[in-house]
């Protein structure tokens, strides 16, 4: 990965230009794209940085260290433009990656910043109380999209949903349950709704007697498969596991933690129940791990389930999304893990992310499990299409709520950014197809491996050409960051700047006239420009449309 062999090159320019003084430097160093391709490949504020130490003008330092940059064999040329240092990468990284895309694709974006540790995500893990909703369904996008950054970053993965099959929401499921047949009066706390009256009946028809422990059992099973399993397959996320809350509690685990903040001294009992002193760790407030009647807390059995993946199962990071109404109490859980359990900051990671707003007209869709009048994942589904759900959910940071006008994303036209890069790829699509309607011959991997050079040669000879293999070269960098800085979002954003670009070429540029020799090297690169836009989908978890009813028929393309 050439921005990780950047960042490091200048730390080290660092220390063998500054002396000592590096230090003040070096976690400050960055490598970043510009903000115009025209700028070059990559820029760095090293320039500002040493300028300050060495207190010389950006221009004087750039002169001094110049000819060491210049040694780089992958750099073909540098520049100062406002005092950042620009720098245009070599033909020759242009060219490996050309190939590697057209011939082995993911290997493209693979990094080792994971090492082979093993790396456990847990996400959605929504309780199995009722349908998956909207901040379900986002949880889904950015999760899978992490997976997959986290697998070519050399993680060895693992994808867990973690079931709350026991607690308070459940035994409230069971009251519902119960007051559907008729065996309890009505608290407006119930859950609401079609899908009750369903599993109410389920319920119904595989009991005779109804105790609570045969309704959890029966009614957990039947939301989980069919209200939560299956719309997480149609939507296209899987897991690798699901692991059931009540499982922490079979093997003495919950006595074990007990022991262990005890001996810390960090428990006291209070008239029964039993706190954690997390005061004691400059917390706000303590938390209370068992109630009186001897049940434990979702705060308690989130620390089992911590404490079991990284010292039972062994893994060495833990990546956790949930939504921002869960924030305080997970501040809480990573200062139990980070003061009592000795966890590292960097290998204990919980990631917030915000809210959807979905639109109509001027109308917002609220949701709301208990009265049943929210939108389901199917609805959704349904309202819209897993492309633009995936996209639209994709494309805001973490921090950010999620607005999604169903009237704009519903349109086709360039408007609605969804349509716009699948309407980009199906023109790309259409090159293929308007060949072989010529009876014209689409390359194959021998052919397009044979042709590499030639190629290659003809793409450095033409200005539109290059621009696309050095926008194309970003995504390299565009996946680096997002998985170092945790902001799946960057990919969207990319794959919108992408298409713009590629849009631009497909308007100037002719693929389809030429002798026969020009015409198969313009179809090498329409491949690999399909090439690309895969994997950048493959990274979204978006299936490509191969044929939009927009395009232009009779365009000389």
């Amino acid at each position: 990965m050439l921005v990780e062999k950047l960042e490091n090159f200048f730390k080290k320019l660092a220390k063998d230009y500054l002396g000592k003084a590096h230090t003040e430097v070096r976690p400050h160093i960055k490598v970043f794209l510009p903000a115009d391709l025209s700028l070059g490949d990559f820029s760095t504020n090293i320039l500002f940085l040493f300028s300050k130490i060495v207190k010389k003008s950006t221009k004087e330092v750039f002169e001094e260290i110049k000819p060491k940059i210049e040694k780089l064999p992958y750099i073909e040329k540098i520049e100062i433009v406002n005092g950042y240092l620009n720098i245009l990468i070599s033909k020759k990284v242009l060219f490996e990656n050309f190939k590697a895309i057209l011939l082995r694709n993911l290997e493209f974006l693979e990094n080792n910043l994971g090492k082979r540790q093993k790396l456990i995500i847990e996400y959605v893990s929504a309780n199995p109380t009722g349908p998956l909703h909207l901040g379900n369904a986002r949880g889904a996008v950015i999760g899978d999209i992490l997976a997959k950054l986290f697998k070519v970053s050399n993680f060895k993965v693992t994808k867990e949903y973690y079931v709350n099959d026991r607690g308070n929401q459940i035994e409230i499921l069971v009251d519902s349950i119960l007051y559907e047949l008729g065996q309890k009066e009505y608290n407006e706390n119930f859950y609401k709704g079609d899908y009750i009256k369903e599993v109410a009946e389920v319920v119904k028809n595989n009991l005779k007697i109804l105790d609570r422990a045969s309704i959890k059992k029966i009614a957990v099973k039947y939301i989980l498969d069919k209200f939560i399993k299956r719309p997480l397959q149609k939507f296209g996320t899987q897991f690798d596991n699901f692991y059931f809350e009540t499982d922490l509690y079979k093997k003495g685990l919950d006595k074990k933690i007990l022991k262990i903040l005890e001996n810390k001294k960090l428990i006291e009992n209070r008239e029964g129940a039993i706190w954690l002193l997390l005061t004691k760790l400059g917390e706000p407030k303590d938390e209370v791990l068992i109630k009186k009647n001897g049940e434990p807390t979702y705060f308690f059995s989130d620390i089992l389930y911590n404490y079991e993946k990284f010292f039972i199962r062994k893994y060495k990071y833990s990546i956790i999304l949930v939504s921002s109404d869960h924030q305080d109490h997970a501040r809480r859980l990573l200062k139990t893990f980070s003061d009592i359990f000795l966890v590292k900051e960097n290998r204990f990671k919980i990631l917030i992310y915000q809210m959807v707003h979905i639109t109509k007209g001027e109308e917002l869709l609220r949701m709301s499990k208990r009265k049943g009048i929210y939108i389901t994942l199917d609805e959704l589904i349904e309202l819209l299409n897993i492309n633009s759900i995936r996209f639209y959910f994709s494309k805001y940071a973490l921090e950010n709520i999620v607005e999604l006008d169903l009237d704009l994303a519903l349109k086709e036209s360039e408007e609605n950014p969804v349509w716009y890069v699948l309407y980009t790829y199906a023109r790309f699509i259409n090159i293929l197809k308007k060949a072989q309607s010529q009876k014209l011959k689409i390359p194959n991997k021998k052919v397009i491996k044979n042709n590499l050079t030639k190629v290659f040669r003809y793409i450095l000879e033409r200005d539109s050409y290059v621009r696309i293999l050095r926008k194309v070269q970003q995504l390299q960098t565009i996946s680096y960051d997002a998985i170092k800085n945790i902001r799946p979002n960057l990919i969207t954003q990319y794959l919108i700047e992408l298409c713009k670009e590629l849009n631009y070429f497909y308007e100037k540029e002719k693929i389809l006239e030429g002798d026969h020799q020009e015409i198969k090297l313009k179809l090498i690169f329409v491949n690999y420009i399909i090439k690309v836009l895969d994997l950048t989908f493959y990274l979204l978890s978006l299936k490509p449309v191969k044929e939009l009813y927009k395009i232009e028929r009779n365009n000389s393309n």
